[in-house]
C-alpha cells in the first residue's frame, strides 16, 4: 500500500535498491510479482554499501526506494542522504532498514555481519542530515499491531512531499511486546 502510493504519478519505473539480503528478499520477490510491483525496477547491488550509494544518485522522477540491512549499508548512507536532502527539493527517498530476527540461538552467529548494534543507529544517523524536522519522517514498524498507523504516517509524508521517509523494520523479538519494570521481593 505504501509503495503503491510512493509510485503514483511516476512516468518511469521507480528504482528500488538493495542486495540479496536474507532479511527482506522473500518479501521483495512477492512484491515485484504484484501489480503494484510492476511500477518498480529492482536494482541489486553487490552489497548494502553500494545500494546505499546508488540511491543518492539522480533518479527518474526524483524518487527512489532503498531496502538496507541494519549495519553495513548505514555506513554509506550519509552521502546519499546529503544528495537527496540538498538542493531545492522535489526528491524523495523511502528507506526501509531491515534487521535480522534473533529468535533462535543460531541466529546470533550470522557470518555475514558483525555483532548487532542495538538499538539500531540508522534513524539517528539519518537525523544528522535532515535540515529541519518537516523534511523527514522516522517511523518504527513494530508489527501487525501498528502496521496501519505506520502506513498512514508514511503515506501522509509522501503526500506532503517530505524528502526522506525512513521506516525502521523492527525484528521479531522487538515487536508487539509490553515492557514491564517490576520489583519483586523473594523472601
Amino acid at each position: 500500500d505504501v509503495l503503491s502510493k510512493f509510485s503514483e504519478g511516476c512516468g518511469s519505473e521507480v528504482p528500488l535498491y538493495g542486495c540479496s539480503a536474507f532479511e527482506y528478499i522473500q518479501y521483495l520477490h512477492q512484491f515485484l510479482d504484484m501489480p503494484e510491483g510492476k511500477k518498480y525496477q529492482y536494482i541489486c547491488a553487490k552489497s548494502d554499501i553500494q545500494a546505499g550509494q546508488m540511491c543518492g544518485m539522480e533518479q527518474p522522477d526524483g524518487k527512489a526506494v532503498l531496502f538496507i540491512n541494519d549495519v553495513y549499508g548505514l555506513n554509506s548512507l550519509g552521502e546519499s542522504l546529503r544528495a537527496v536532502l540538498s538542493g531545492f527539493g522535489g526528491k524523495q527517498l523511502l528507506v526501509f532498514i531491515w534487521h535480522p530476527s534473533l529468535t533462535r540461538l543460531i541466529d546470533h552467529f550470522h557470518l555475514h555481519r558483525p555483532p548487532m548494534v542495538w538499538p539500531n543507529m540508522g534513524p539517528q544517523l539519518a537525523k544528522y542530515f535532515v535540515r529541519k524536522d518537516a523534511d523527514a519522517l522516522f517511523v518504527d514498524f513494530e508489527g501487525e499491531a501498528t502496521a496501519e498507523k505506520a502506513g498512514k504516517q508514511v503515506k501522509g509524508a509522501i503526500a506532503e512531499g517530505k524528502s526522506l521517509m525512513l521506516v525502521n523494520m523492527l525484528p521479531e523479538q522487538e515487536r508487539s511486546y509490553v515492557s514491564l519494570d517490576i520489583r519483586v521481593k523473594t523472601g
